[in-house]
């Protein structure tokens, strides 16, 4: 009887070896190329994110609402026949459109937020249809002034208005930007 291993035992042993440590690397390399990144939002946009949620889940449950663009539009834009009310009902009369060409509203994923500077931020949306998605852009600004009377400094939604919003159903934006 010896004392030292014998062959068959280091084999197996170093087999053993090999398969754990491909495992591993395996295990790694699968969750680097398959996990689903987490994005999440900055605490300044998070009241926009909220604000735009808001207006997602409306045209969700009702996409044709006359009510439907007050949640993320300002105040001041409604009423009085102004251009931007012409923009509106467009908008509402083209989502209508494309809702009859790619089906019912389901969901809606963030895709990215950038500022420029401090005071402009440009937030973009997935709305996901039955048959196709649709990228939304939200450009929200809030005027120095009101950003130099802050005292915190997380802004709120109610410091930002809503100055550009659009709808595309061209994803390849989404490559270029």
């Amino acid at each position: 009887m010896s004392i030292l291993p014998s062959k068959s035992n280091i084999n197996n042993r170093g087999i053993i070896f090999l398969g754990v440590m491909l495992f591993c690397v395996l295990s790694i390399s699968y969750y680097a190329v398959f996990a689903q990144p987490t994005y999440i939002v900055p605490e300044p946009y998070k009241d926009l994110d909220d604000r735009i949620k808001q207006f997602f889940d409306e045209i969700i449950a009702n996409p044709i609402n006359v009510t439907t663009f007050d949640s993320i539009l300002p105040p001041q834009t409604s009423g009085g026949g102004s251009s931007i009310d012409t923009s509106v009902s467009e908008m509402r009369t083209k989502l209508d459109d494309v809702k009859t060409r790619f089906g019912g509203f389901r969901d809606y994923e963030k895709i990215d937020a950038k500022p420029i500077g401090k005071d402009l931020v440009i937030i973009r949306y997935l709305l996901k249809c039955d048959s196709y998605p649709i990228v939304w852009t939200f450009t929200f600004y809030r005027h120095p002034s009101v950003a130099a009377s802050i005292t915190t400094s997380t802004p709120t939604a109610a410091q930002w208005q809503t100055i550009g919003l659009r709808f595309d159903t061209n994803i390849d934006i989404l490559i270029l930007k």
